[in-house]
């Protein structure tokens, strides 16, 4: 395009806008050079590119097995090729908006021409705009959408004034690197892709609107449903289909007698498309995670796991938008099969609403992978209302980042990192300890703090599903009976910072989101290393323990928990969005022996009523007595889940509940249990299965170690004060009251 291309744009501007921009008014009759010379200069000015940034389109999210999940988008957009668009709609687009546009060129002269009487009248600056200039303005608009600038918006609407020939001009000379770029047919595409076609919610782009309104594809709109839409452009607020259908019929019929004017359509068509109504069929598309019913939970998760990823962009802005506008496919690891069965499971124990208040959430990861592969609760996806008390946006299987409550007390699940690290102290399962002890000392803490949180002795209760438990036993019994005195006769032997950092290689941390060590009492220590601890007193959630225990059930090596499986953008380029961060975090030969111990509970131990068909190893977990929380943590070679049910609040005693389901006396065998037990005998048979030998109970060394189990350790510590700490004082309320296996 030449500058006296260029000069005559600028001549017809001025000629239009005369009479409100005075300023910038080029005599028509007479233009010398200089004047010629300043025209040229004030149009090459203005910029040269269209910044054309990718259309806003919906990211699809979908389990592994290739279910939808949801749909999450700014703008409800698909784009189609112009060969998937029906030649009706190409000839209503054409008719109400520029007949000629396979005539002119970016500028159409002749149209500038008609509209100049009108607005020298009105004073305005109206009509005359080429499909190509129509397109330019929805892009810059969009792009001012993009970048959240509301001064650019304006501008890009202006209609009138000086501003009003600034965006006139600057339309126009984009016009023409449009034309330069693309043909006649690519723009038209552009065009009826990007533009606004109202609804409820709005619809952009014609393949999204045609599937909004009719549930059709674009390529098979009929006559009259083409008109509407292409009527709708003009003012899409106005025009809206399903709340102001009189004035879309009447809008309709205008662009069906220009259809017919310029022969787009014969007389037949024409009298049978204004006889026609709307025959709206809706089909909105949901927008969201809370459409995703019983995933709704996970596919929040996935969000969060987005926003935090740097592969998605360099700010949390950044990736929210690309997760919005960017059409991207997103794989997720979650099984829709076992998504379902997880959701009967704990739903089927308690149902949504249930009269007691208690919650139950399950979360289940892919042993090799870390992969999570279902995520469920008893409750509906939302905001609290006093009409729906079954109703939460928390997800209680994860921790506070992704959208969780803080995570919840294990119980006696954490014994395995008691045990794990017992054994990597060149311990066995044969040692014997003492499970009866009126008090234990010890209980290290030198090489991470060095105070003594014991006091004088700490005595823990033995639980009530472990009646009957005392004496010295083998720590392969105390586990397969989940003996806490046992428990605190084999911490008070090592150092506890040990214990922590077992749990913290294995992936454990607070259900904050925070490192263990950062949870602080008003005094600045360390919960975790007290030695209630050991009974599961440091909050954390369930898929922070379902991921730890695959350390056990796959020879000590972990892998990070995720929901991404695969990524790709709109073109259909996969994102690289890392791997699954698979690292050897325990021995070998110690994972396989807590692997082994934890197997035994199904013989004669805590889990003895939950066996499932495949080889399995579990713990069962309570807290805070009867009135508390129940888990059951277990897993086989190739998939591990945690179950745990509770209140929330952690306000609620069981013991006086007379409403719903939730038992009065609570163990993680009697409502954890039986759930996790439904979902693992559907879900073990699908993945790797095997037997858990027994290592020998990794001896290292020719004997064993004595113990306090010994009567010399125990007649030592019989006479110290079991009441030095406030958690020790409250664990011995009372010595015959039925004692759980954890404690709050």
């Amino acid at each position: 395009m030449t500058k006296l291309k260029h000069f005559t744009m600028f001549v017809a501007v001025s000629i239009i806008t005369g009479l409100v921009a005075s300023g910038l008014i080029v005599p028509i009759a007479g233009v010398g050079t200089t004047a010629a010379a300043t025209g040229i200069s004030i149009f090459d000015s203005l910029p040269r590119e269209l910044e054309e940034r990718p259309l806003a389109q919906p990211s699809t999210l979908f389990t592994k097995d290739g279910k939808k999940i949801a749909d999450v988008y700014w703008q409800n957009r698909k784009e189609v090729g112009l060969e998937n668009v029906s030649e009706a709609m190409k000839h209503a687009t054409l008719a109400i908006e520029d007949h000629r546009f396979y005539e002119h060129g970016p500028v159409d002269i002749e149209g500038i021409s008609r509209a100049i009487v009108k607005n020298l009248v009105t004073g305005s600056l109206q009509g005359g705009s080429t499909l190509t200039q129509q397109y330019v303005k929805n892009v810059l608009i969009a792009n001012s959408h993009a970048e959240g600038d509301d001064s650019t918006l304006q501008s890009a609407r202006e209609r009138s004034g000086t501003r009003g020939v600034a965006r006139k001009l600057r339309e126009m000379k984009l016009a023409v690197s449009v034309e330069e770029k693309y043909s006649k047919d690519e723009i038209l595409e552009r065009y009826l892709n990007i533009n606004s076609y109202s609804g409820s919610p709005n619809v952009y782009g014609v393949e999204a609107a045609a599937q909004q309104y009719w549930g059709v594809d674009a390529k098979d709109l009929t006559v009259a449903q083409a008109a509407t839409l292409a009527g709708i452009v003009r003012s899409p607020s106005r025009y809206n289909p399903q709340t102001n259908p009189d004035e879309v019929i009447t809008r309709r019929n205008v662009v069906l007698a220009k259809m017919r004017e310029y022969g787009y359509i014969d007389q037949a068509d024409y009298k049978s498309a204004m006889k026609s109504a709307l025959n709206l069929k809706t089909h909105s598309k949901p927008n969201g995670c809370q459409t995703a019913d019983d995933v709704a939970y996970f596919c929040e998760f996935v969000q969060h796991e987005i926003k935090s990823d740097s592969a998605f962009g360099e700010t949390e802005e950044d990736r929210i938008n690309l997760l919005k506008r960017g059409g991207l496919k997103v794989v997720t690891t979650l099984d829709s099969k076992l998504q379902k069965k997880a959701s009967e499971a704990v739903r089927n124990r308690l149902p949504v609403g249930d009269p007691s208040g208690a919650r139950q959430a399950l979360a289940s990861v892919d042993v090799k992978t870390g992969g999570i592969l279902a995520m469920a609760q008893n409750t509906e996806y939302g905001f609290k209302t006093d009409s729906a008390p079954g109703t939460t946006a928390v997800n209680f299987s994860v921790d506070t980042p992704q959208g969780g409550g803080g995570g919840f007390q294990p119980g006696s699940t954490w014994k395995p990192f008691v045990l794990a690290t017992w054994l990597q102290d060149n311990r066995s399962l044969n040692d014997q300890v003492n499970g009866s002890g009126a008090n234990y000392t010890g209980f290290s803490t030198s090489g991470c703090d060095g105070r003594n949180y014991a006091g004088n002795g700490y005595n823990p209760r033995n639980a009530g599903d472990s009646d009957g438990a005392g004496g010295s036993m083998s720590v392969l019994e105390a586990t397969k009976r989940s003996v806490n005195k046992a428990y605190a006769d084999m911490a008070s032997q090592l150092n506890m910072c040990d214990i922590r950092d077992t749990a913290k290689k294995m992936g454990v941390h607070l259900g904050t989101g925070a490192e263990l060590e950062s949870q602080k009492l008003k005094d600045g220590t360390e919960q975790v290393l007290y030695p209630s601890s050991i009974l599961g007193t440091v909050s954390v959630s369930p898929l922070t323990m379902a991921a730890a225990y695959t350390a056990f059930a796959n020879h000590g090596q972990r892998c990070q928990s995720h929901g991404l499986a695969s990524v790709k953008n709109s073109d259909g380029k996969s994102l690289e969005i890392g791997d699954a961060d698979c690292q050897s975090v325990l021995d070998g030969k110690v994972a396989d022996t807590v692997a082994y111990a934890l197997s035994q509970t199904f013989n004669g131990g805590t889990t003895s009523g939950l066996k499932i068909s495949e080889p399995a190893a579990a713990k069962t977990g309570t807290t805070n007595f009867e009135v508390g929380a129940s888990w059951l943590a277990g897993f086989t070679r190739g998939i591990s889940t945690a179950v745990w049910t509770g209140d929330p609040a952690g306000t609620r005693d069981w013991r006086e509940n007379d409403k719903g389901r939730m038992p009065k006396i609570v163990y993680g065998d009697t409502i954890s249990g039986p759930s996790w037990q439904e979902f693992m005998q559907y879900a073990a048979k699908n993945f790797e299965t095997g037997e858990f030998p027994n290592t020998g109970g990794t001896p290292t060394r020719a004997g064993a170690r004595k113990s306090s189990g010994d009567s010399e350790r125990a007649g030592d510590v019989s006479g110290h004060d079991a009441r030095s700490t406030e958690e020790s004082r409250r664990a011995d309320e009372n010595s015959e009251a039925p004692e759980l296996d954890g404690m709050k």
